[in-house]
């Protein structure tokens, strides 16, 4: 009697592992593609994909034990990586720090990066959460990486990390810092935003872009979401602390800030806190916080290829 016991739960064993494998996959490829392309947040993106795999108590435990069985056969290492200097930023002006990262399922392409974004996309962080990178701020490099196939977002994380250490010689650890900061939040009477864009307007794989772009003497963001939004505008210099999104909306927008780039240039020009708030109902609201920090202990230059 024991041993037809143990058999039949060996049955149902092979059984379920056997409808985990089946499962497992088209699920994930599921998520990831609907969610990439309904999204412009990279954790979002991760956390409706540990949603999906735990919502449903059979099918969700089934299936987490299969991504953990996957992770564990994907080492997280890219299977083909370059890293070039980049020249673009020696010839100066307009657009010559302008950073472009895009990702794909199995592939990463950084253009006219520094290692201070190269960290950021790494660890899912935003540049004021980095301290003590001393050296290499002026570096900027064009970076190619490839996966052996279709991964999950955090995979493609992981294996940044791994890049850096390997061809960086990254070495950094964490410690939680106050920070003066601006928090965006609502305004009186609300957000003014534009509508957020339809999920057939957002293209599969992501592309972003670290500045916003000019346009006849308009600051143009787009395809960005309100984090994504307010880490550019800690970018602009009349912006002299992170921005932090309080603002609790969610979606991607195509935002035009009008007369912006040229309010800068004039010595009376309206502020951005104040174009800001009379065109997007947004304000910038100054506070403090306490915030984890990655501190860079070691870079180098590259390895390059």
């Amino acid at each position: 009697m024991r041993a037809i016991r143990i058999g039949i739960l060996i049955a149902v064993l092979l059984r379920c592992a056997a409808q985990a494998q089946e499962i497992l996959p088209s699920a994930i490829s599921s998520v990831y593609d609907s969610t990439l392309s309904a999204s412009k947040s990279r954790h979002d993106i991760i956390q409706m994909v540990e949603a999906a795999l735990t919502g449903d108590a059979a099918i969700g435990s089934a299936s987490l034990g299969g991504a953990q069985s996957l992770a564990a056969s994907q080492a997280a290492t890219f299977e083909v990586a370059s890293i070039r200097p980049n020249s673009a930023s020696k010839a100066g002006g307009e657009g010559s720090y302008r950073s472009k990262i895009e990702f794909a399922a199995d592939s990463l392409t950084m253009r006219n990066v520094d290692l201070s974004e190269c960290i950021q996309w790494a660890y899912g962080i935003p540049f004021y959460r980095i301290s003590g990178l001393n050296s290499l701020k002026t570096e900027r490099y064009d970076i190619f990486a490839k996966a052996e196939g279709p991964v999950p977002l955090s995979q493609l994380e992981a294996m940044l990390q791994d890049l850096l250490a390997k061809r960086f010689n990254l070495t950094l650890h964490r410690e939680t810092k106050m920070l003066g900061v601006y928090e965006l939040v609502p305004a009186k009477g609300g957000p003014k935003l534009p509508a957020p864009k339809a999920e057939g307007e957002i293209v599969g794989a992501h592309s972003s872009e670290s500045l916003p772009r000019v346009s006849d003497g308009n600051f143009v963001f787009q395809d960005t979401s309100m984090p994504e939004f307010a880490e550019k505008l800690s970018q602009l210099r009349d912006i002299d602390r992170p921005v932090v999104d309080r603002t609790g909306v969610k979606g991607v927008f195509d935002i035009t800030l009008k007369g912006a780039a040229t309010a800068m240039l004039q010595p009376d020009g309206p502020s951005v806190f104040t174009l800001v708030q009379e065109q997007l109902g947004l304000k910038l609201v100054t506070a403090k916080a306490p915030i984890e920090v990655l501190v860079v202990d070691h870079a180098e230059k590259p390895s390059v290829n």
